[in-house]
């Protein structure tokens, strides 16, 4: 480093200045498989309702100071007291929250690896220790090695992604509640991706006062780029949390489109159940042509090649983005993708067939 980069750096945390930047590389292409997006934007309807919406609303004033409108909606879809939810600018905004409320200085936090690479920073953020568990041979959740981290030592709080992120396998509700009975510390639960995983963990949070559930509109509810999320809990948990929160944290168009998309709640359903489908017609295209696809409760597929790299390079080339994830522990020629529609599922079958071969022929 440079004189000047030394001195800047010495302002920083240690633990700070230890941490690597996550960052993505952004790339213009026809079918964006990369990100877990969905498939399909907010309905045009619900765009011109919300942009009324928003512009009825003073933009010269701030808005709510904990966005309530937003968190009775929630409580209403998840049948939650209010006053067990709090909204941010996306999950992440919230999982930096609880844990710089709920860690101590040092204190090791337990993450099963591999999992969403944030989360490092997320508790380098509050202070905190990571402490990941290795991955276990077929990528499933380590909840036994996890208990027996808990039993050693149920002081730590536990990080837990389910459906995991970027694996798609999901912990077993029974397998939770053992690990929570055992917990003298709190229980982040990340279920960005709950929508599309047959577990629900919401009675978990309902029954156990050291349980966050931590959801999101940017998968399920087609607004990524909105960054809304939320967090379910017991009260008397969020009336401490809330005290660390930013107040204001939800401007005034986050909050409009993300009311209108609440108020119609009844038009998501179909669209949750029409990934799951094509997951598994995903996957099966994916298993033709060789690769290993490992089970997934998420809107994405894990899936394991060879010839990774080159595939990955040739799928860009083909206008199909997906992630590379083979640097992450355990993942080695793995790649992640995303459940595109039908004509993200026909190019990339067209791509690979150029590349691979099929035990199909490679029928479209």
């Amino acid at each position: 480093m440079t004189g000047r980069a030394e001195w800047a750096a010495a302002l920083v945390r240690p633990e700070v200045r230890d941490l690597s930047l996550y960052s993505l590389h952004q790339v213009e292409a026809r079918y964006k498989l990369d990100q877990n997006e969905a498939p399909w934007d907010l309905p045009r309807s619900l765009k011109r309702e919300a942009l009324a919406r928003l512009a009825d609303r003073p933009w010269s004033e701030y808005p709510d100071f904990h966005a309530d409108r937003l968190r009775r909606l929630i409580g209403d879809l998840h049948d939650w007291p209010m006053e067990g939810v709090l909204v941010g600018n996306g999950s992440g905004e919230l999982l930096t929250t609880v844990l710089e409320g709920v860690v101590r200085p040092g204190q090791e936090v337990l993450i099963c690896d591999p999992s969403f690479s944030p989360y490092r920073t997320f508790v380098g953020r509050a202070a905190g220790v990571p402490r990941h568990l290795p991955p276990a041979p077929k990528l499933g959740l380590q909840m036994n090695e996890l208990q027996a981290e808990v039993d050693r030592d149920p002081r730590r709080p536990v990080l837990l992604c389910t459906p995991n992120n970027p694996t798609g396998a999901a912990a077993d509700p029974e397998a939770v509640e053992r690990l929570t009975r055992s917990l003298d510390a709190a229980l982040l639960l990340d279920n960005a991706y709950g929508e599309f995983c047959r577990h629900d963990y919401r009675p978990l949070a309902r029954a156990n006062p050291n349980v966050i559930l931590f959801r999101t509109l940017s998968k399920a509810w087609s607004l990524g780029g909105i960054r809304l999320g939320y967090l379910l809990a017991a009260p008397e948990l969020v009336s401490q949390l809330i005290k660390v929160k930013l107040a204001y944290n939800v401007g005034h168009a986050a909050a409009a489109i993300g009311e209108v998309a609440l108020e119609h709640a009844d038009r998501f359903p179909r669209r949750v159940a029409v990934v799951r489908a094509r997951r598994e017609q995903w996957a099966a295209m994916l298993r033709e042509f060789g690769f290993e696809v490992f089970d997934s409760e998420a809107n994405f597929l894990l899936a394991r090649h060879s010839r990774c790299t080159e595939i990955r390079d040739g799928l860009a080339a083909a206008g199909v983005l997906v992630r590379d994830v083979s640097r992450y522990p355990g993942l080695a020629n793995c790649m992640r993708i995303g459940i595109g529609a039908g004509p993200a599922l026909r190019a990339t079958r067209r791509a690979l067939d150029g590349m691979l071969p099929s035990t199909s022929g490679g029928r479209a």
